[in-house]
Parts: structure tokens; sequence; C-alpha cells
């Protein structure tokens, strides 16, 4: 669960440093005698960015099929009602009886 969190948040910054229209964190470096230059720039955010989003992917699934599975099934509070309920059960209404001409 953690590793999900760290790759999450790493993916959320490299995402927010690329710039949708190219330029991005390379386009902050102007001069020509850059150690990494405007394309490798962008590849390396490319690539950071689909390996983060693969291990997201990844992490989550084993998360998923790691995940402690709970020992008793879980009923709704309805469902467990209705069978603890007997048929039987019904309210005790009380039966009309004949009037008599007493009420007039």
């Amino acid at each position: 669960m953690t590793f999900v969190v760290i790759v999450s948040i790493l993916l959320i910054l490299i995402v927010l440093a690329q710039n949708p229209k190219g330029g991005g964190l390379a386009s902050n470096f102007a001069g020509s005698n850059q150690i990494m230059g405007v394309r490798r720039t962008a590849d390396f955010l490319e690539k950071a960015t689909w390996t983060l989003a693969i291990a997201l992917v990844v992490l989550s699934f084993l998360a998923t099929i790691t995940m402690p599975k709970p020992e008793v099934e879980q009923k709704s509070v309805i469902e467990s009602k209705v069978k603890e309920t007997q048929p039987s059960a019904l309210p005790n209404f009380p039966m009309p009886t004949e009037q008599t001409d007493s009420v007039k």
C-alpha cells in the first residue's frame, strides 16, 4: 500500500513537470551545452511516466491479490432480519367484532 502511494505521488510530479505543448521541464534550459538536451529531457520524462504508470498498475494488482479476505461472509442487516423472522410470527391485530346496536 505504501509503494502505491509513493509511486502515485512520483507519477503526479512527473506529469506536472511536463508541458502539454511539449516544452515542460526541457523548456527551462535554454543553453546549448547542457548535459541533457531538450530532446533527452523529454524522452526521460516520457519514459519515467510510462514506467511509473506501469508500476502503479502492477502494484495495484498485487495489492488486490495479497489483501486478506474476510473469513466470515458479510450479509446485509435486512437479509439477516428476514432470515431470522419466522413466518408464523405475524402481529396480533385485534379481530373486528360485530357491533351491537348500542352505538347510535
